[in-house]
Protein backbone atom coordinates (compact mmCIF):
# COMPACT_ATOMS: atom_id res chain seq x y z
CA UNK A 1 0.00 0.00 0.00
CA UNK A 2 2.78 2.44 0.93
CA UNK A 3 4.53 1.80 -2.41
CA UNK A 4 1.38 2.69 -4.32
CA UNK A 5 0.83 5.88 -2.35
CA UNK A 6 4.51 6.87 -2.37
CA UNK A 7 4.77 6.63 -6.16
CA UNK A 8 2.41 9.57 -6.55
CA UNK A 9 4.33 11.75 -4.08
CA UNK A 10 7.18 13.96 -5.21
CA UNK A 11 8.97 14.00 -1.85
CA UNK A 12 8.61 12.15 1.45
CA UNK A 13 9.28 14.40 4.45
CA UNK A 14 10.61 12.22 7.24
CA UNK A 15 9.89 13.15 10.85
CA UNK A 16 12.98 14.35 12.73
CA UNK A 17 12.01 13.09 16.18
CA UNK A 18 11.62 9.42 15.26
CA UNK A 19 12.53 8.60 11.66
CA UNK A 20 10.71 6.26 9.35
CA UNK A 21 12.02 2.73 9.36
CA UNK A 22 10.15 0.26 7.14
CA UNK A 23 8.22 3.14 5.61
CA UNK A 24 11.52 4.77 4.56
CA UNK A 25 12.56 1.58 2.79
CA UNK A 26 9.14 1.28 1.11
CA UNK A 27 9.18 4.91 0.01
CA UNK A 28 12.69 4.63 -1.43
CA UNK A 29 11.77 1.36 -3.18
CA UNK A 30 8.92 3.24 -4.86
CA UNK A 31 11.49 5.72 -6.20
CA UNK A 32 10.27 8.61 -4.08
CA UNK A 33 13.05 10.79 -2.67
CA UNK A 34 13.13 11.13 1.11
CA UNK A 35 14.26 14.20 3.05
CA UNK A 36 15.30 13.48 6.62
CA UNK A 37 16.74 15.19 9.66
CA UNK A 38 18.69 12.99 12.09
CA UNK A 39 18.06 15.36 14.99
CA UNK A 40 19.81 13.38 17.75
CA UNK A 41 23.32 12.06 17.15
CA UNK A 42 23.10 9.36 19.82
CA UNK A 43 19.50 8.23 19.28
CA UNK A 44 19.21 5.51 16.66
CA UNK A 45 15.51 6.19 16.00
CA UNK A 46 16.54 9.68 14.87
CA UNK A 47 19.23 8.46 12.47
CA UNK A 48 17.73 5.37 10.86
CA UNK A 49 16.23 7.03 7.77
CA UNK A 50 19.58 8.62 6.92
CA UNK A 51 21.20 5.19 7.07
CA UNK A 52 18.48 3.65 4.92
CA UNK A 53 18.76 6.52 2.43
CA UNK A 54 22.54 6.13 2.16
CA UNK A 55 22.16 2.45 1.32
CA UNK A 56 19.40 3.10 -1.26
CA UNK A 57 21.53 5.29 -3.53
CA UNK A 58 24.48 4.22 -5.68
CA UNK A 59 27.62 3.72 -3.64
CA UNK A 60 29.61 6.26 -5.60
CA UNK A 61 30.37 9.98 -5.51
CA UNK A 62 27.04 10.97 -7.11
CA UNK A 63 25.06 8.73 -4.77
CA UNK A 64 26.82 10.22 -1.74
CA UNK A 65 26.11 13.72 -3.05
CA UNK A 66 22.42 12.96 -3.42
CA UNK A 67 22.22 11.38 0.05
CA UNK A 68 24.06 14.33 1.57
CA UNK A 69 21.60 16.73 -0.10
CA UNK A 70 18.63 14.83 1.38
CA UNK A 71 20.00 14.53 4.93
CA UNK A 72 19.52 17.85 6.69
CA UNK A 73 21.81 19.05 9.47
CA UNK A 74 19.32 21.32 11.25
CA UNK A 75 15.64 22.21 11.33
CA UNK A 76 16.30 25.33 9.23
CA UNK A 77 18.20 23.32 6.62
CA UNK A 78 15.42 20.69 6.63
CA UNK A 79 12.68 23.28 6.05
CA UNK A 80 14.64 25.30 3.49
CA UNK A 81 15.67 22.18 1.57
CA UNK A 82 12.06 20.94 1.41
CA UNK A 83 10.93 24.29 0.01
CA UNK A 84 13.86 24.44 -2.42
CA UNK A 85 13.14 20.95 -3.74
CA UNK A 86 9.41 21.66 -4.12
CA UNK A 87 9.97 25.00 -5.84
CA UNK A 88 12.51 23.42 -8.17
CA UNK A 89 10.01 20.88 -9.48
CA UNK A 90 7.82 21.61 -12.46
CA UNK A 91 5.64 19.58 -14.78
CA UNK A 92 4.88 20.27 -18.42
CA UNK A 93 1.51 19.72 -20.09
CA UNK A 94 2.33 16.10 -20.82
CA UNK A 95 3.07 15.40 -17.15
CA UNK A 96 6.86 15.21 -17.50
CA UNK A 97 8.68 16.60 -14.52
CA UNK A 98 11.90 18.57 -14.32
CA UNK A 99 14.08 19.31 -11.33
CA UNK A 100 16.27 17.66 -8.73
CA UNK A 101 13.46 15.48 -7.42
CA UNK A 102 12.95 13.97 -10.88
CA UNK A 103 16.67 13.20 -11.12
CA UNK A 104 16.69 11.70 -7.61
CA UNK A 105 13.68 9.52 -8.47
CA UNK A 106 15.40 8.32 -11.64
CA UNK A 107 18.52 7.43 -9.63
CA UNK A 108 16.49 5.50 -7.06
CA UNK A 109 14.50 3.56 -9.65
CA UNK A 110 17.46 2.77 -11.92
CA UNK A 111 19.64 1.69 -9.00
CA UNK A 112 16.98 -0.24 -7.15
CA UNK A 113 18.41 -3.69 -7.90
CA UNK A 114 22.07 -2.70 -7.50
CA UNK A 115 22.16 -0.74 -4.25
CA UNK A 116 22.87 -2.37 -0.87
CA UNK A 117 19.45 -1.71 0.67
CA UNK A 118 17.66 -3.90 -1.86
CA UNK A 119 20.45 -6.39 -2.61
CA UNK A 120 18.63 -9.46 -1.28
CA UNK A 121 21.24 -11.87 -2.62
CA UNK A 122 23.97 -10.13 -0.61
CA UNK A 123 21.76 -10.06 2.51
CA UNK A 124 21.15 -13.82 2.25
CA UNK A 125 24.85 -14.54 1.65
CA UNK A 126 25.81 -12.37 4.65
CA UNK A 127 23.26 -14.12 6.87
CA UNK A 128 24.45 -17.56 5.76
CA UNK A 129 28.06 -16.53 6.41
CA UNK A 130 27.08 -15.26 9.86
CA UNK A 131 25.45 -18.61 10.70
CA UNK A 132 28.62 -20.44 9.65
CA UNK A 133 30.88 -18.16 11.71
CA UNK A 134 28.65 -18.43 14.78
CA UNK A 135 28.52 -22.22 14.46
CA UNK A 136 32.31 -22.47 14.12
CA UNK A 137 32.79 -20.27 17.21
CA UNK A 138 30.29 -22.36 19.18
CA UNK A 139 32.00 -25.62 18.20
CA UNK A 140 35.35 -24.16 19.38
CA UNK A 141 33.77 -22.94 22.61
CA UNK A 142 34.46 -19.33 21.72
CA UNK A 143 32.26 -16.43 22.73
CA UNK A 144 31.90 -12.87 21.57
CA UNK A 145 30.59 -10.83 18.73
CA UNK A 146 31.25 -11.53 15.10
CA UNK A 147 32.01 -8.98 12.45
CA UNK A 148 31.34 -9.60 8.80
CA UNK A 149 33.22 -7.06 6.71
CA UNK A 150 31.45 -5.21 3.96
CA UNK A 151 31.54 -6.93 0.61
CA UNK A 152 31.67 -5.05 -2.63
CA UNK A 153 28.32 -4.87 -4.34
CA UNK A 154 28.16 -5.98 -7.92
Amino acid sequence: MINTIARICDLFLDTPECNAHTTAADVLWSGTPLLTLPRYEHKMCSRIAASILRSAVPQNKEGRRVADSLIASSEDVYENRAVELAEGLSYDDSGRGEGELVEFRKMLVEGRWKNPLFDTKRWVEDLEEAYEVVWEKWVKGEEGNIWLGEKETK
